[in-house]
């Protein structure tokens, strides 16, 4: 923590950190644009899958919205408490050079992560039914919702990405984004790969920074590109297969009036049937 103290932080990030951080320093992240942030949005379906997830409410606490723009910050401050507005100037890293969103979003995390904090980030259009944090191996650097359905390791085409992730702060993790910020000044095509992807694709450097990666039980997390999903055991569903926003939105809002109609017959009954749910009815696997 010494080596802190020599750089310059972000206060406004700190006390947000400090204020939503578990006891185990611990913090949920997502990140959202205009788009997905405005009244009936994304975002509000995001919010409300936590209000009726099963032992989820209280992981609002915990969670920090980081807004990529000034619509999504204002109305992120409608809707949430803990909200953080992500520029170029609003990270320790960037200096006086303009980052691509996929730079900034790493830099960002690699700050966070060097404050001490552990990241539990999720993508704003995963909906979070049950507590997927519960499934973290909190010995390993990384637990990751990925899926490689392929014998090919090097085709990335074939990775199912659930869209959740746990990164762990330490020095291994911290190594790693750093190893990052010389490869997309090599390779910057590689800037546009999910962590998911980076997974199959670096597995030997994995191995190299001793990166130990915990992937999560397939049946733990799902999206609309599967055709059928266990609701009994199902933590997280990502609107994935969408060809735009309305797509998106329409299932998604099944999918959580499905989750409600699920969760009250188990209270009704104890136990039910396998459920059959109606999303996805217009994005498709």
């Amino acid at each position: 923590m010494a080596a802190l103290r020599k750089i310059k932080i972000n206060n406004s990030l700190l006390q947000l950190l400090r204020r939503t951080t578990m006891q185990d320093r611990t913090v949920i992240i997502t990140m959202v644009g205009q788009e997905w942030a405005s009244p009936g949005s994304v975002l509000d379906l995001f919010l409300e899958s936590f209000c009726i997830g099963e032992e989820t409410k209280h992981l609002l606490n915990h969670l920090l919205i980081v807004a990529l723009d000034s619509k999504a910050f204002q109305y992120c401050k409608t809707v949430h408490p803990h909200c953080f507005y992500l520029s170029n100037s609003s990270t320790r890293y960037t200096k006086k050079k303009q980052l691509s969103l996929p730079q900034l979003r790493n830099k960002f995390w690699q700050e966070v992560i060097e404050l001490a904090y552990s990241v539990v980030f999720t993508e704003v259009d995963v909906m979070w039914l049950r507590n997927p944090i519960l499934q973290v191996d909190c010995l390993k650097e990384m637990t990751i919702a990925c899926d490689v359905y392929s014998d090919d390791l090097q085709n990335i085409s074939y990775v199912k990405d659930g869209g959740f992730f746990y990164l762990k702060s330490n020095a291994i993790t911290s190594e790693y984004f750093k190893y990052q910020d010389m490869t997309r000044i090599l390779f910057p095509d590689s800037q546009n790969r999910t962590l998911c992807e980076e997974t199959v694709v670096n597995e030997e450097l994995f191995e190299t920074l001793s990166l130990r990666v915990n992937y999560m039980e397939q049946d733990r997390y799902g999206g609309f590109c599967q055709q059928n999903i266990n609701m009994d055991t199902i933590c997280t569903v990502r609107a994935n297969c969408c060809d735009d926003t309305e797509s998106k939105l329409h299932d998604l809002k099944l999918l959580l009036e499905d989750w409600r109609s699920f969760t009250k017959k188990n209270s009704l009954r104890g136990s039910s049937p396998p459920y059959t749910w109606r999303a996805h009815s217009i994005c498709k696997g």
